[in-house]
């Protein structure tokens, strides 16, 4: 787990960015099938999702951002520009769950941050002077799983639960079950295949940085 730099996240019934994104990982070895891999913002989206979607030229989906009221924005600028309001807890409003990424984002916090000494965006933002170091924390555990189990039998029983999983039947056929980490393997292997597609807007924001810093252009836009 891990604190952010930046307060981005409204605590449930707050209008106020307090809290980060506040992410955290998990990952759990399997045997036959690949890992247990999940990667996940404790609140209802990522902020560079936000980012994408504004370089793209898309409107974000309504219950993302709220603004300084609390009512739902769709333009992605906005959360650069607005000075109160923010991204949502997970799941959102209080009726949807958001209180539980709320309760997420916050035992992150504690976890990563108010153990380990480091700082609260908030009152690092009120008392940070010039050159002060952003102080953000981290939190880490490995479990061995051979201290519980005999060699393998974890990783066996794990690859039972993914076999279950994977053999849910779907709502739409074309679409399986998958489990955390699984659609990241998959785009890799796209990825490595085809490319990594370049919006125009990316694009043209890294030939600025170029030109600034004096470097040769070496993107080709038909990428």
């Amino acid at each position: 787990m891990t604190s952010t730099r930046s307060p981005l996240v409204v605590p449930t019934f707050g209008c106020e960015p307090i809290l980060g994104t506040n992410p955290i990982a998990f990952a759990a070895p399997a045997g036959r099938n690949k890992p247990f891999l999940l990667d996940m913002s404790t609140s209802t989206v990522a902020s560079n999702k936000i980012k994408i979607y504004g370089i793209n030229g898309w409107e974000l989906p309504e219950g993302w951002v709220t603004d300084g009221d609390g009512c739902p924005v769709t333009d992605p600028k906005t959360l650069q520009e607005q000075k109160t309001g923010g991204i949502t807890p997970l799941g959102g409003t209080r009726e949807l769950g958001g209180h539980k990424g709320y309760g997420l984002s916050v035992m992150c916090q504690i976890l990563a941050s108010t153990l380990a000494g480091a700082s609260f965006s908030p009152i690092r933002n009120r008392t940070q002077k010039p050159g002060d170091p952003d102080d953000i924390g981290h939190f880490f555990m490995a479990i061995d799983p051979k201290a519980f189990r005999l060699p393998g039998m974890f990783e066996n029983d794990l690859d039972q639960v993914i076999d279950v999983l994977h053999g849910t039947k779907p709502t739409d056929i074309n679409q399986p079950v998958l489990v955390a980490g699984e659609p990241e393997f998959n785009m890799r292997t796209k990825r490595l295949q085809e490319g990594i597609p370049i919006p125009a807007e990316l694009m043209r924001q890294v030939r600025v940085v170029s030109e600034r810093a004096s470097v040769p252009f070496l993107l080709n836009d038909a990428i």
